[in-house]
């Protein structure tokens, strides 16, 4: 598997030019993920891009055509923004703002998917490549579930993640990672453009029908975490990994 996944970044990252250094095409990527989950319910497969540009990152479900977004306004301010993709419409947030009593502050979670928190407690097992292509597998073990991570530096990305115990495993595999500064730039465009709604105002509109459906399916509820999992689905409390 570790040579897999070894290929498919190097595949990914031929086409791009050398002089390009690790760090700028760190910060502008789509990077595209199957999430596999097997249990005693049966199996599911769900899909999650993480796209960057800069100081903004997005979380993009296809699934349930949801994307979370945030914009690094400093070191300790990050605003997040809900956009509604089938609707073209956004909730907005202003930076700090408390949702279920908590403010956004983690950015490496938000722009890496796998927390800096979270890696440093886990234990490097072995390493292979160099530079840009250096990849690291990090684990540990969680109250009975086993962590892998196999981690690309270079990218702050995950190339493959998994969570394994006796009743469950779930399976993150990074499967199409791209670099198209205008193809990343018309995302997060076609997204500006949504007919957006601050969220401190909907408690005061009683008269759009989109904003009373998604309070009636708790995704803008005064009080809900604001946080989804891998389905798109939201979360009452914090979310992490």
């Amino acid at each position: 598997m570790y040579k897999t996944i070894f290929t498919l970044f190097a595949f990914c990252f031929a086409p791009l030019s050398f002089a390009q250094s690790c760090e700028s095409n760190a910060n502008a990527l789509v990077a595209r993920y199957t999430v596999e989950t097997h249990n005693a319910r049966g199996d599911q497969q769900k899909r999650l891009e993480l796209w960057r540009n800069e100081r903004v990152v997005a979380h993009r479900y296809p699934q349930t055509q949801i994307t979370e977004a945030w914009e690094q306004v400093n070191t300790s301010l990050i605003k997040p923004t809900r956009y509604f993709d089938a609707h073209a419409r956004a909730i907005e947030y202003q930076p700090g703002e408390k949702v279920h009593g908590k403010s956004e502050t983690n950015w490496s979670f938000r722009n890496q998917l796998f927390s800096d928190e979270l890696i440093a407690t886990m234990t490097e097992t072995s390493r292979t490549g160099s530079g840009c292509n250096t990849l690291i597998t990090f684990e540990r073990e969680d109250n009975g579930t086993r962590l892998t991570l196999i981690w690309q530096p270079a990218l702050k990305l995950a190339t493959s993640f998994k969570a394994e115990s006796a009743h469950q495993s779930v399976h993150w595999t990074l499967t199409n990672t791209e670099f198209d500064k205008q193809q990343i730039e018309q995302f997060f465009a076609a997204r500006y453009a949504y007919q957006s709604t601050d969220f401190a105002d909907i408690g005061d509109d009683h008269t759009d029908p989109f904003l009373t459906r998604m309070v009636h399916q708790g995704f803008i509820e005064k009080g809900a975490s604001g946080y989804y999992n891998s389905d798109g689905d939201a979360l009452q409390g914090g979310h992490q990994h």
